[in-house]
């Protein structure tokens, strides 16, 4: 047997603000956007890469709850090749207006090649972009 995650599911508060947000961040790395749908329940998006699919869901029958780091999601991470792909990444981020949280730089603790930066979506969840 051989598992593999085959899909992530984020639950957005603003969907339109997270579409736009993940549209620019995902194609560039390389997601493609799979599906959309939308109904009286709300809207879902997925965006895929291989084998691999990343939603975003809008439930409208629900209020939406500040994302709080407490047992569950700690963070969502992509992995790039190299530190220009990191450092062109950051580029396009710095433009989402969205909260930097770490701004691009070598973790030697984690591996000696380790590079880096962190930043929250518009919900507050938070990402990283790295290469090792």
């Amino acid at each position: 047997m051989n598992g593999i995650i085959g899909h992530i599911i984020l639950n957005v508060k603003d969907f339109v603000e997270s579409e736009l947000f993940y549209d620019s961040l995902l194609q560039v790395l390389g997601f493609e956007i799979d599906h959309s749908d939308t109904g009286e329940w709300g809207k879902m998006k997925s965006y895929k890469q291989g084998e691999h699919n990343l939603w975003i869901r809008y439930d409208s029958k629900k209020d939406s709850k500040e994302f709080v780091r407490d047992v569950g999601l700690d963070h969502l991470a992509f992995e790039v090749k190299n530190e220009n792909e990191v450092d062109e990444i950051f580029e396009i981020v710095k433009k989402l207006d969205v909260q930097i949280t770490r701004e691009p730089k070598k973790y030697p603790e984690y591996t000696e090649t380790y590079y880096a930066f962190f930043f929250r979506d518009p919900n507050d969840i938070p990402l990283e972009v790295y290469m090792q």
